[in-house]
């Protein structure tokens, strides 16, 4: 269970505040028929805390869903009319098909260009949804959470999953292609994997394992007991009891679709329900773009200025791909956002917060990428020190890259000034052996000594004699 607040209804919302309670309602419910009874009590005084804590808050729309234990619980009617009666808030029971859809809207909402296959999984049930470049494909729940297969003894259980599984045809036609996980148990494989090999960034959105990593984690997983658990680095407390079924489900259902990488997703059912309310034309902007352009236009000195930074130093990166663009752009908007920091910490703060903000569209080579760049804007260049914190990320010739992006930010953050309008009147060109800086009359009194030590670093970088020149007017 759990109670997300975000900022607005906005493209690229931010979570203002998060918490989650594992209350096991579904504990038992195959045997049973019926939610489980601590869970009940947990759960309704967890939910009695979140709906008191959003009116306090000033939350101005509350939503409250309850997904499949409820669904199907005997007595999960009396459960929400409890719920509505002690708290005063409409419940929303999602159907089936509800959950799959939203949750896949999640995912898209982070991964836009997400193709192959989502699977949802929670205590009571898989959702599984076809994804096609961004476009939802069919859908289905299936019965299949840890808790539904609790008790079942591991033979019973793969049985169990590999019959549902065989049960859906279109799942041949998504074979080979990404497969997109979200849900707390499988986000938990994400954050041992990350243990066990000493990733170098603890972000569980976009983070990426081929089949044969996700395979092998998952064996592992899948036949530890709790106390093997217990001994795990990064292994949730909570989770001990549930993430060997988990594990168990992630494998057969590997071995069903047989993705070329398995990717998982931060952004699941609330972000979805977020996504959905959105008008298409919100829904089409890119959504690092637009959380960058937010933060800019909150954190900026003079607002956002980042479209007359990217028109700038477009010709430092002629041929690069849209992607590569795409992540230059980014950068741009991101490059004075820093400007409170202690002069001296302005680089180290701003390469952190980037490379762990909650941004979705990205994956971690291009978090790196403008996280470096950013660093290099504010400290004229690179460390060893810190290039190594992201040297696992991305190849070598993308972070070359960022802090020649870096070093141009540099110039014109200081031709500028942070001022938006400047820059109109400056170019800056590759030209024979030089790098030249060719200024219109009207700005000629923005040149200075430091402009001039920033241009000869950035010409230095490219491998250029630094130029300058007056533009003639007409």
């Amino acid at each position: 269970m759990r109670l997300v607040v975000f900022d607005g209804p906005f493209r690229a919302p931010a979570p203002k505040f998060n918490e989650k309670v594992l209350c096991g309602l579904g504990r038992r419910l195959t045997q049973t028929g019926r939610l489980d009874e601590d869970g009940v009590r947990l759960a309704t005084a967890t939910l009695r805390r979140f709906v008191a804590l959003a009116r306090r808050m000033g939350v101005e729309d509350l939503q409250v869903v309850a997904t499949a234990a409820v669904r199907d619980a005997d007595n999960g009617a009396d459960f929400v009319a409890e719920i509505e009666r002690q708290c005063q808030v409409p419940v929303r029971v999602l159907a089936g098909a509800e959950e799959a859809r939203y949750s896949a809207l999640g995912v898209v909402s982070g991964i836009p260009d997400a193709d192959g296959v989502m699977g949802d999984l929670g205590g009571g049930s898989l959702e599984l949804v076809a994804l096609d470049q961004g476009r939802l494909g069919q859908g289905l729940t299936l019965p299949l959470g840890p808790f539904r297969l609790a008790g079942l003894g591991e033979d019973a259980a793969r049985g169990q999953i590999d019959r549902a599984f065989a049960a859906v045809p279109w799942l041949d036609a998504v074979r080979g292609r990404s497969l997109y996980l979200v849900g707390g148990a499988w986000r938990a494989i994400a954050r041992i994997h990350m243990a066990q090999t000493n990733y170098p960034l603890r972000i569980i959105h976009h983070y990426r394992l081929s089949l044969g990593e996700a395979d092998e984690i998952a064996r592992l997983l899948s036949r530890q007991s709790r106390e093997s658990l217990l001994r795990l680095e990064g292994v949730p407390r909570r989770r001990h009891d549930t993430l060997p079924l988990a594990a168990l489900t992630l494998r057969r259902l590997l071995k069903r679709v047989a993705p070329r990488e398995v990717v998982f997703s931060a952004h699941g059912l609330r972000e979805g329900m977020g996504y959905a309310a959105l008008s298409e034309a919100v829904q089409a902007e890119d959504p690092l773009l637009a959380a960058a352009r937010d933060m800019a236009a909150y954190e900026g000195r003079f607002g956002e200025h980042g479209t007359e930074l990217f028109e700038f130093t477009a010709p430092l990166f002629g041929g690069e791909s849209a992607a590569q663009a795409r992540l230059r752009q980014a950068a741009c908007l991101l490059a004075d956002t820093a400007w409170r920091v202690n002069p001296d910490y302005r680089g180290e703060q701003a390469f952190r917060r980037i490379l762990r903000a909650p941004f979705a569209g990205i994956d971690h080579p291009g978090r790196a990428f403008i996280a470096l760049a950013v660093y290099a804007r504010y400290e004229g260049g690179c460390n060893e020190q810190t290039v190594a914190q992201v040297r696992g990320l991305a190849r070598e010739e993308e972070l070359a890259r960022a802090v020649r992006l870096g070093l141009a930010l540099r110039l014109a953050s200081t031709l500028s000034g942070g001022a938006a309008g400047v820059l109109g009147e400056i170019t800056l060109v590759p030209e024979g052996g030089s790098l030249l800086l060719e200024a219109a009359p009207s700005a000629v009194d923005l040149m200075g000594e430091t402009v001039v030590r920033h241009h000869e670093a950035l010409a230095r970088n490219l491998g250029l004699n630094s130029d300058f020149r007056v533009r003639p007017e007409g």
